[in-house]
C-alpha cells in the first residue's frame, strides 16, 4: 500500500510541471488520498516516520480514513523552460508512462499506465492558478494479488516556495 501511495504522488508531482508556464524553484505539494479497497495505513514506527520525512514526506494522521502527504519538490529552471517534468525513481522503477497529454487554457489532463511490479493505469487534471500554484485530481487503479481490484483517488495542490530548492 505505501509503494502505491508513493507511486500514485510521484506520478502526480511529476505531471504538475507539464505544459503550463511554472516558476522554477523548491514547490510544496499536498495530496489527499482516499479510495475503494485501499487498507488503512499501517501505523509507522518512528524510524519509518523518519525515513518518510528525509524524502521530504510528511504523513499526518496516517492512520485509516484519508491519508495526506505533503511532499516538497524541486522544479530545475531547465524543467520548467523545457516543461517536462522529472521522471521520479519510482515512476522508472514501475516503468510508468504519460499518455494523451492535453492543455486547454490552463488545464491540462492526461492518462498514465504503469507496467512494472504494481500495475497500474489513471487518468488526472491540473488546473493552474497563475505560475505559483495549482490544484488538480487523479483516479489510479490497479489489481493487487492480495486485495484485489483497487481505485485510489487524489486531490492535490502545488504551491510555490521558494527560488531555492536548499
Amino acid at each position: 500500500m505505501r509503494r502505491f501511495a508513493l507511486l500514485a504522488i510521484a506520478a502526480g508531482a511529476s505531471l504538475a510541471a507539464t505544459a503550463h508556464a511554472m516558476k522554477p524553484g523548491l514547490w510544496e505539494i499536498t495530496t489527499q488520498m482516499s479510495g475503494a479497497g485501499m487498507p488503512a495505513m499501517p501505523a509507522m514506527s518512528d524510524a519509518e516516520r523518519k525515513q518518510m520525512e528525509a524524502m521530504g514526506i510528511k504523513m499526518p494522521g496516517a492512520a485509516g480514513g484519508p491519508m495526506s502527504v505533503v511532499v516538497k519538490h524541486c522544479v530545475t529552471k531547465e524543467q520548467a523552460e523545457k516543461r517536462q517534468p522529472p521522471q521520479s525513481d519510482e515512476d522508472r522503477r514501475q516503468r510508468c508512462e504519460q499518455k494523451d497529454v492535453k492543455t486547454s487554457g490552463n488545464t491540462v489532463t492526461w492518462k498514465i499506465e504503469c507496467s512494472g511490479e504494481q500495475k497500474m493505469t489513471g487518468t488526472g487534471s491540473i488546473t493552474y492558478q497563475g505560475e505559483e500554484s495549482y490544484k488538480g485530481e487523479s483516479t489510479f487503479n490497479m489489481q493487487d494479488a492480495k486485495r484485489g481490484p483497487t481505485t485510489m483517488k487524489q486531490n492535490y495542490s502545488g504551491k510555490w516556495l521558494a527560488t531555492s530548492c536548499k
